[in-house]
This record gives C-alpha cells, structure tokens and sequence, in this order.
C-alpha cells in the first residue's frame, strides 16, 4: 500500500509539474519578431501582439552625438531637441494639446549612436490614425523655427554653464575625454558654450537631411495592429523623410588608453571618484555574461553586492 501511495503520489507530482511547465511556456516564448524593408527603405521590425488594445513605436535614425563634430559639438542634441517643437500645419502647443486630447505619449530617445522619437497610442482606428499624423508631420516635415532655436539654444547654454559647476558633471567630461581622446564619444553631448552659440539654423537643416534620411531609419512597431496595417504605418512615417543615402558610420573606437590618474579640485563636500579600463565590444561571445556580472558588483543601485558592503555593513541605513 505505501508503494502504491507512493507512485499515486510521484504521478500527480509529476502532472502539476508538467501543467506547470505548461502555463508558463508562453511566458516564456520568444516574441515573434517580423522583418522587411519598407519601400522607403526603411527598416522595419514589427511585433504583433492583441492583448491589449494598444500600439508602441519608435523610429530611430543613426544621428546621435556620436556624429558631432569638435567645432559644431551640441549640434546633434539639439536638432534632437526642436524635432517635436513645430512641425508643418502644427505648432509646438498643438502637437502637444493634440495629442493629450487622444491620450496618446511621445518620447524621445538620444545616445551616442542614435536618436529618434517614440509613440505610445490607442489602437483604435480613430485615435491611432490622429496620433500617426501628427508623429509623421513631427518626423518629415519639422520647421526649426527661428525663435524656437534661440530659445532652446538660451535654455541649453544656461544648462551648460550650470554643469561647469557641478563636480559630477565635470568630472564625467573629464572621464570621456581620457577614455576617447579625440574620437567623438570623447566630446560632451550637450555641446560647449562657446560651439553651441555658433549653430545657425541652417546647421540644424543640414544635420536633418543627411542624418534623418528614410534609408537611415529603423522603425519598430509592435501591438494590436495587423502585418498590413504596420507595412503601411511603417511607409506612412518615413515615405516623406529625406532620400539621402544611408549616413556614415561613427568611426571604430582604438583603445589605446594609457593608465593614468586625474585629481580635480573643487570646493564640494564630496567626492565624485569615476574608474574605469577598456570593456568589450556588444558582438562579444562574453557581453551580456559581463553585463550580469557588473550589474550583480555595482551596476543594480541598491540591490547590488557594492551598495550593500558600503551601506548594510558599514551601518548606513537605506531603503528601496
């Protein structure tokens, strides 16, 4: 009788395992990720997902600090920065009121490698159809006003000026410089005072047509759309942008850095140490085990095995 109990007891163990394994292998499964070239030569990926009655997109264009030049430094951010303030038929206060009035988000995304604009919307034929209108307006026919620029240029050098202040701030420019030298990651992203003082509208034009061109764009979409509803979205956000071949590439990094060690002075009460040493590059076999390891040493805040051998056992309390 124990025996039979105890098989009884091994096959249901096993069938809640299997039902178990069971419920959560869609949670698992890797999303379905569709791919093409727009007619405009765009790239597309597109995920497509009716859970919820919602669509996310992004189109992003190889344009990001990374493409900055020493003597026009900043150039890249804020063509970035006047993308969404105007656009043909709209003003800034319309793109916004517009699209509070659908419900629908913008969001912008800008690194060394790329920048671009997102949107989060209803799917919906009616809210989903406004809120690409007004995203494709935004995307192929920005204005650049003239005194949209002066002012986002007021704004930005009042910005830099105040980061000549702040250690973490110089120390970060400090830290990029030694680690790129003259490569332009090792410029500020925001610009300097004095380069950014000097760019012209026509600057921002010039940088707009060769950098968000149809044929450097990517766009992902994914949410409760069809395959030919998101072909159609796709060619409908970047069928207009400028027909430019595809940009340059930013120019491979060298690592040659020498070890060396650089003490600024400054009248704060604390002290901003920045370390670091030549990593590896994202094609690498061992990235993403790196990337888990340095978020388990320091990189998850509070979380990580740093924050809590200097917070937890030197008594320090802490909450998250």
């Amino acid at each position: 009788n124990k025996r039979v109990k105890g098989q009884h007891m091994h096959t249901k163990l096993l069938a809640i395992v299997v039902l178990f394994l069971a419920g959560i292998a869609p949670v698992l499964a890797t999303p379905h990720i569709q791919h093409w070239r727009a007619p405009s030569g765009a790239r597309v990926y597109f995920v497509e997902n009716h859970d919820l009655p919602m669509l996310d997109l992004t189109v992003t264009f190889a344009a990001g600090s990374g493409f900055d030049t020493a003597e026009k430094s900043g150039l890249a951010g804020l063509t970035h920065r006047l993308l969404d303030l105007g656009a043909e038929g709209l003003s800034e206060d319309e793109i916004a009121r517009n699209l509070a009035d659908i419900g629908a988000q913008f969001g912008k995304n800008f690194d060394a490698d790329r920048a671009g604009l997102s949107l989060r919307t209803l799917s919906s034929v009616a809210e989903r159809t406004r809120a690409l209108e007004i995203m494709a307006h935004v995307l192929q026919h920005p204005l650049f006003q003239e005194n949209i620029l002066a002012r986002e240029k007021t704004r930005l050098i009042a910005g830099l000026k105040e980061d000549e202040t702040k250690p973490e701030s110089i120390a970060e420019k400090a830290f990029s410089k030694a680690v790129f030298g003259s490569h332009p990651y090792g410029l500020p992203s925001p610009g300097e005072v004095a380069t950014a003082e000097g760019i012209q509208r026509a600057d921002i034009e010039a940088f707009y047509r060769s950098h968000y061109s149809a044929k450097n764009s990517v766009v992902t979409i994914m949410g409760d759309v069809t395959r030919a509803e998101a072909e159609a979205i796709a060619q409908k956000l970047t069928g207009e942008l400028p027909q430019g071949v595809e940009a340059a590439q930013i120019a491979p990094v060298s690592m040659q850095i020498k070890a060396n060690e650089q003490r600024i002075v400054h009248p704060a009460t604390q002290s901003h140490i920045l370390m670091g040493a030549p990593g590896m590059a994202r094609k690498d076999p061992d990235y993403f085990a790196l990337y888990v390891g340095n978020h388990i040493l320091g990189g998850g805040g509070f979380i990580s095995r740093l924050m809590h051998e200097i917070r937890e056992k030197r008594g320090l309390a802490y909450s998250v």
